[in-house]
Formats: C-alpha cells, structure tokens, sequence
C-alpha cells in the first residue's frame, strides 16, 4: 500500500537557521498528519513490533561497534523533554547535549570548570580506577561514577569504552610532559589542553574510518562524504537550513544500533554475561555502580594482535533480540491520557523496545514516511516484507532498518545518508574538528591508522608503564557527598 503522508511538505526547511552551537532537535522534513485514532495506531504497531523479534547472525560489524555507538550518541544528544506516546512538541523539544563531537561525555567542561572529574594530585590528568578495582571508572562515596555523562556507566561495555578515552588522554598528557612542546604541542597550547584537542581527534578520525564504514553501506558512504565536500549538505535535496540535530536522526536512524546489539556475549577470562539476565541463565552485565568485572575489548574491537578474535554484532536489519522487547527495568503499563494524546499501554507494551520506538515514531514526533523519504531522495523505494503489507505508513525507522536486508546489514540510502550525513556535517562545520585536518597522522597510529582496536592495543599496552606515583594519584579521588552529574559543557 502507498504511503501517502507527508509528501506535500518534502522541501520544509527546518523553522530556524541552523547553527551548530543550537541545542534544539528540529526537523528536516514537516510533521504528517496526526493519525484519527491513537489507539489503533498503537495496535497497529504493538503488531509489527512482535514480528521483529527474531535471531539473526553475524553482521559486519564488531560487537563492540554497536556500545562505541551508544557512546557516541551520549556526546552529542539527550532528550529529556519528549515522553512515550505522547505528541511531542518539536520546537521545545532541547538537545541537553554540545551538537559537537568533542567529548564533553568525557572531560566535561575542562580541568578547570569541572575539576570533580580531575585528579588533585596530578594536576589535568583525568580520574580512572578506585581501590577496588583499578580498571573501573573513578567513583564518589556513593559508588556514583566521575565522569561527564552519568549514562555512560549504564552497562560494563560502555563503561569500559569511557575508560579507554580517559587512558587515551591521560597517555597522550604523560607523552606530552614527558617529550616537550616540540613533540605534540600546538602554538600557545598548555599540555592539557593539546592532549585534550588529540584525544578529540583519535575519536574523529574512528568516528570516520572506523565506526561509520562498519555500519554504512560503501557507495552510500562515498556519497555522503563527496557531498558534503562539495557543497556542505550530506544530499542534494537535504534542507538549506537543517538542524544539526533532527528528528529523523535521533528518533529514527540513529537507532540502528538497537537492531545490532547483541544481549549475551563473551566478556573475557571465560565469563559470560547476559545484557539485562532476562532470557538467560547468565548472570546480568554490571550496570550503574561499582564494577568488579573487568571487560576485555580485544573481544569487542578486532587489533593489530588479534584481526579476527572480536565477536560480531547483528547486522542492521528489521528484527531486534528478544530481550530489547521485554526490558526489565520498565514496570507497569501507561494509562490513557486524552490531554496529551496518549493511548493506554499495557505493561508489555511498554516494555517493548521496539514499539518503543515505532511509537515515538509514529505517534510521538510523525516523522516523514520512510518510503516518501526514499522517493524523494532517491527516486524509489525498497519494496515492502511480509509485516508492512498491510500498512498505511512504514515509520522510517523501521524502513530504515528493513533496509539493512537489501544492503549486507549495514545502513541503505535513506538511513545511511542521516547517520553519515548527520555526523558528518557536525565534524565539517566544526573549525576545530579534524575534518579540517586531512593530513594529520594520529599520534598513536599503527601504519597510519587508528581504529577503535588500535586504541584498546595501544592503551592496553602503555598503561601498565604509567608513573605508579601518578596511577596512585589517579585511583585516590577526594570527592566527598554526591556527585554533580550536571557540569558545564566543554563548548560553552
């Protein structure tokens, strides 16, 4: 069946001019029209929503490529306005992040402005390890962890990637020190702030040769980045004015990676764990609080050492684990609530990731028709699976996911060109990313190159060498009563 809605406004630019330091999450393309009854809808989707649960096998990209996304999307979004099921107000609705890819997830707003984050002891360098446990994050009396993001301890996985960026800088700042300004340092830089600006830009530079080729499709990938050479928009027909952050990024394909995550994996000296403990027998994966597990990512990033030992992530495709649908962290169901729009959830509705999504899709935001996009973008459209045939309008994350089935499991046109073009535009229209820095060789390159399994070999390797004085320092935090989660942002 065709989909109809929302094709009239295709050229609707975003309502205000972009700036990259605007924390609104706008749209690239105008709202459809509000469905006549919310309540079918939400059958209609609690419908596709159990087909997608399924198994799937190995995909492209590493297991650990899925939770460096989850990462990624901590540094540049957070929406705490919008709710479930209920029609969101786009122009309110604020990005609590910097639309920047500077890690401010990691360094919050620099040694000075947020100091909780540093050691007293050895000035600049970033707190990591407690007594505990010298491979977790640095942590208060309460256990609450000392970083820039408190989301960034919600699983082991993440929490381990967190700590590899805070190695990596700590690194770099030890280099700097210890080799002169000649060696790293640009005119006028204070050690910090350097190895603040290279950490930064070890992470770009993964964001572009590493994270996005394991998730989008390769031409579709070429494309974006040839566009945005040129003209400085990801696509021809991408709005003038576009946000930096849409909708149809934040909403819909950004999250691929639900559809990628795995829920059970190997995490190193023979233990396994369980993402939430669910579905399992395993025991579940630590969450926020102290962690004694200790992650090996040679399991989750392929190395230099080991090219091949990193277990898979599920490829982009129309179907999620069955423990994403039944998450055990949500209790109860959602009444009916005739101001907002929002129609009653059972409890299992509401533990449903997938629907979840779909109706926030749907329902929430009324993003664009993922078939009416393609068409307008490309001239065409994947054609529909078994679960869709019925539909009046394919909500555009679930297109964007079916179209993993026709691309290898990675990212197709539509949802390739918002994540790529969306990230992007964000490194090119930021002066101090290194986008503008082509020729640049990252510091602790191997060949040239710097992946994700290169910063795990590399920090892995150098970090046992550390200044005992200075890892002491470092695991010894003074930070009495509670932890301010809210710091200043690095590009403020």
């Amino acid at each position: 069946m065709p989909c109809h809605h929302g094709t009239a406004a295709m050229n609707a630019a975003s309502r205000h001019a972009a700036s990259i330091t605007d924390r609104r999450i706008g749209l690239l393309f105008d709202q459809v029209a509000p469905v006549a009854d919310p309540a079918a809808t939400l059958a209609e989707m609690d419908a596709l929503a159990r087909s997608m649960e399924d198994t799937a096998g190995a995909g492209p990209a590493s297991a650990g490529m899925t939770y460096f996304g989850q990462f990624l999307d901590h540094d540049v979004t957070l929406d705490a306005t919008s709710a479930l099921g209920e029609l969101a107000n786009v122009d309110a609705v604020v990005n609590q992040r910097t639309p920047t890819l500077d890690l401010d997830c990691v360094f919050g707003g620099g040694p000075e402005a947020s100091p909780l984050l540093y050691a007293s002891g050895s000035p600049h360098y970033l707190l990591f390890g407690t007594h505990a446990n010298d491979q977790d994050l640095a942590r208060n009396p309460d256990g609450v962890a000392a970083i820039g993001d408190p989301r960034n301890d919600e699983n082991a996985v993440v929490a381990a990637i967190q700590g590899q960026f805070i190695k990596l800088y700590n690194l770099l700042l030890h280099d700097i020190v210890e080799l002169g300004t000649g060696e790293f340092q640009e005119a006028g830089e204070s050690p910090s702030a350097a190895a603040i600006r290279l950490t930064r830009w070890h992470y770009q530079r993964i964001i572009l040769e590493d994270f996005l080729p394991a998730f989008v499709d390769e031409g579709v990938l070429s494309d974006v980045m040839s566009s945005l050479r040129a003209t400085g928009r990801p696509h021809a027909k991408w709005p003038e004015k576009a946000p930096y952050m849409p909708a149809e990024f934040t909403v819909a394909a950004y999250r691929f990676g639900h559809g990628t995550a795995l829920t059970e994996f190997d995490i190193g000296g023979g233990a396994k764990r369980s993402l939430f403990g669910t579905s399992s027998a395993l025991p579940a994966l630590e969450a926020f609080g102290p962690k004694d597990l200790r992650i090996d990512l040679k399991l989750f990033f392929n190395t230099p050492e080991a090219p091949t030992r990193a277990q898979k992530a599920r490829p982009v495709g129309p179907t999620l684990d069955g423990d994403l649908l039944s998450l055990p962290f949500v209790d109860g169901g959602l009444p009916a609530d005739p101001a907002t729009g929002r129609p009653a959830f059972t409890e299992a509705q509401a533990k449903s990731l997938a629907l979840r999504n779909l109706v926030r899709d749907r329902l929430g935001f009324r993003l664009i028709c993922g078939e009416a996009l393609s068409r307008h973008w490309f001239g065409d459209a994947i054609p529909r699976n078994a679960a869709t045939q019925g539909l009046s309008h394919v909500p555009l994350w679930y297109y964007i996911l079916q179209e993993g089935d026709h691309h290898g499991g990675k990212l197709g046109p539509v949802g390739g060109t918002l994540v790529a073009g969306v990230i992007g535009r964000l490194l090119r229209d930021d002066p101090s990313s290194v986008w503008h820095r082509p020729d640049w060789v990252p510091t602790y390159a191997v060949n040239g190159k710097f992946a994700l399994g290169h910063m795990v070999d590399r920090c892995e390797a150098r970090w046992p060498s550390m200044p005992a004085e200075i890892r002491a320092s470092l695991t010894s935090p003074k930070i009495h009563g509670g932890f301010v989660a809210d710091l200043p942002r690095a590009a403020e």
